[in-house]
């Protein structure tokens, strides 16, 4: 990873974290509209007759990169 960039997140995050006070945010309405933003994209991959079974696999690892969900040490071919 490009180390600019990772100090670059750092800063934003810190940056956000400390100069939004009292923010409401609905977590659970959040994370449960980008949950099903992830299984709908999964299920797209998954309905495509096209895929192989490994390119099924490597777009759905994608899927979860771009939702910076783990898929733990399983996908390191």
């Amino acid at each position: 990873m490009d180390i600019k960039l990772e100090l670059l997140r750092g800063y934003v995050a810190d940056f956000v974290k400390n100069h939004i006070c009292d923010f409401e945010v609905d977590a659970d309405k959040i994370a449960d509209s980008r949950a099903i933003a992830a299984l709908k994209e999964i299920q797209e991959v998954i309905q495509d007759e096209d895929n192989t079974d490994f390119d099924a696999i490597e777009k759905i690892v994608l899927i979860f990169e771009k939702y910076q969900l783990s898929f733990s040490p399983r996908h390191d071919f």
